[in-house]
C-alpha cells in the first residue's frame, strides 16, 4: 500500500523556489541598475630632477694630508757654570715670548767677577815686573858686550827671567780671559726670538754645568711632515728631474701649500713644499716636509704642536669636467638627459677632491647631467628639469 505525500513537504518546496526566483530576480535588477566606471588614461609620472651642462675645464689637484707642526729650531738651554739663581725674567712662564738677547736668568757671578778682577790685577803686575827685567837684560847686555863687565850666565839668566815673566803674563791672560768667559756665562740670554716651551728653574736655585733650565722653540721656523698616499705623490707632485742613477724622488717644485688648524680652519698659514723626508713601504705613505712660511703674523698665529690639514698645489688637469660628488655613483656611472629621459653612462674618474668628481673620460662638451642624487632609477625615464630651490610638485 503506497504512502501519499504529505501536503506540508510540498508547500516547502514551493516556498523555497519562491525565494531563490526572487533573489535571482533582484540580482538581474541590480545588475541593470550598476553603471560601467569611467574609462581614464593613463599618464606617465615624470621624476624632477636638477642638472648641469658641463663643459672642459682645466683644474689644479690639490693633494691634503695631515701632521703636526714642529719647529725646525728647538733648542735646550743649559747652565754652562755652577751657581745661585740670583734672578729670572719678570714674566718668566711657559709660552713666553722672548726676543733675541733678552735675559732669561742669570747666576751668582761673585766667585768668577772676583778670578777676573784677581787676574786682572796680577796682570798688571806682570806687565810692571816685565818691563824691569827686559831694562835689567836690556843692561846686563850692554855691560857684557860692550865693557866685557859680568859674564854670559848672568846675560843668560836676565833673559831667563824676562820669558819667565811673558810665560807667567800668557797663563794670567787665559786666565782673565776664561773668568770673563765665565761671567758672561753667567747671563743667560735669548739666543733668538723664541718661545719656552719647557722651564726647570727657579729664583734662588742652585745650578751645575749642564743642568737643562729651559728648551726653546723658534716659531718662524717651523715645519710639518705630511703623509701623503704613495700614488697620489707620484702622479700628482711636481718634481724636479732627479740625476740619472739616483733611485729616488727627486727635489719638489717650488709649491705652494695652505696650512689649516683642524680645530679652526679660519686659523690659516702658508707655506712652501721643502723635500721628501722618507717613503714609508709598511703603509704605502710617502712623507713629506712643508716649511711654513715666516711671515706667520696671525692675530692666532699657527705655532709648534697644532694639528693641521695641509693642502698642497699638484699638477694641473686638461679638458676635465667637474661634478658634484653625489653625480657619480660609486659603480661610476652618471644619469643624462636626452629628449626629456633619463640614460646612464660609465665615465672615467680620475679624482675626487672638495666634493667634486674629476671626469676625463665618457662624457663630451655641452651634455645635460643630472647632479640630484638618485637611487637606481629606471633607464629611459620621463625627467622634469628644475631649478635649484625649487620644491618638486
Amino acid at each position: 500500500m503506497k504512502q501519499k505525500t504529505s501536503p506540508s513537504i510540498l508547500l516547502r518546496i514551493v516556498l523555497c523556489l519562491l525565494i531563490l526566483g526572487a533573489g535571482f530576480a533582484g540580482f538581474v535588477v541590480l545588475k541593470k541598475m550598476k553603471k560601467p566606471p569611467l574609462q581614464v588614461e593613463a599618464q606617465e609620472r615624470s621624476l624632477p630632477v636638477q642638472v648641469i651642462q658641463i663643459q672642459p675645464e682645466q683644474v689644479d689637484v690639490v693633494i691634503s694630508g695631515y701632521g703636526e707642526i714642529k719647529s725646525r729650531s728647538m733648542v735646550p738651554l743649559s747652565a754652562e757654570v755652577a751657581g745661585r739663581i740670583t734672578s729670572v725674567h719678570k714674566d718668566l712662564q711657559v709660552g713666553l715670548v722672548v726676543k733675541k738677547g733678552e735675559i732669561l736668568c742669570t747666576i751668582n757671578d761673585q766667585d768668577y767677577r772676583l778670578e777676573f778682577e784677581t787676574a786682572q790685577t796680577r796682570l798688571k803686575s806682570l806687565k810692571r815686573d816685565l818691563e824691569l827685567a827686559r831694562k835689567e837684560f836690556a843692561r846686563v847686555s850692554d855691560l857684557y858686550r860692550k865693557n866685557k863687565v859680568g859674564s854670559l850666565t848672568s846675560v843668560e839668566k836676565a833673559e831667563r827671567t824676562v820669558n819667565g815673566i811673558i810665560n807667567q803674563r800668557v797663563l794670567v791672560q787665559q786666565a782673565m780671559e776664561l773668568a770673563k768667559l765665565r761671567l758672561e756665562r753667567c747671563v743667560i740670554r735669548a739666543p733668538f726670538t723664541c718661545r719656552i716651551t719647557e722651564l726647570n728653574v727657579e729664583q734662588d736655585e742652585y745650578v751645575t754645568p749642564g743642568r737643562k733650565l729651559f728648551t726653546i722653540v723658534d716659531d718662524a721656523d717651523l715645519e710639518v711632515e705630511v703623509s701623503l698616499d704613495s700614488r697620489d705623490a707620484v702622479n700628482w707632485l711636481r718634481f724636479k728631474p732627479g740625476r740619472d742613477g739616483v733611485a729616488w724622488f727627486g727635489l719638489p717644485e717650488e709649491t705652494i701649500c695652505t696650512v689649516s688648524w683642524t680645530e679652526d680652519d679660519k686659523v690659516q698659514g702658508t707655506g712652501r713644499l721643502d723635500r721628501v723626508v722618507r717613503f714609508d713601504p709598511q703603509t704605502r705613505t710617502l712623507v713629506v716636509a712643508v716649511r711654513l712660511n715666516p711671515d706667520n703674523t696671525a692675530p692666532f698665529p699657527l705655532v709648534q704642536g697644532m694639528f693641521c690639514r695641509i693642502d698642497i698645489e699638484g699638477r694641473s688637469l686638461q679638458d676635465v669636467f667637474v661634478l658634484p660628488r653625489q653625480a657619480v655613483n660609486f659603480e661610476g656611472k652618471v644619469y643624462m638627459v636626452s629628449d626629456g629621459r633619463l640614460h646612464s653612462r660609465m665615465v672615467e674618474v680620475s679624482r675626487v677632491q672638495d666634493g667634486k668628481a674629476l671626469v676625463t673620460g665618457g662624457l663630451q662638451p655641452g651634455e645635460t647631467v643630472i647632479t640630484t642624487r638618485l637611487e637606481n632609477p629606471l633607464e629611459n625615464t620621463l625627467v622634469r628639469v628644475e631649478q635649484a630651490g625649487d620644491s618638486g610638485r
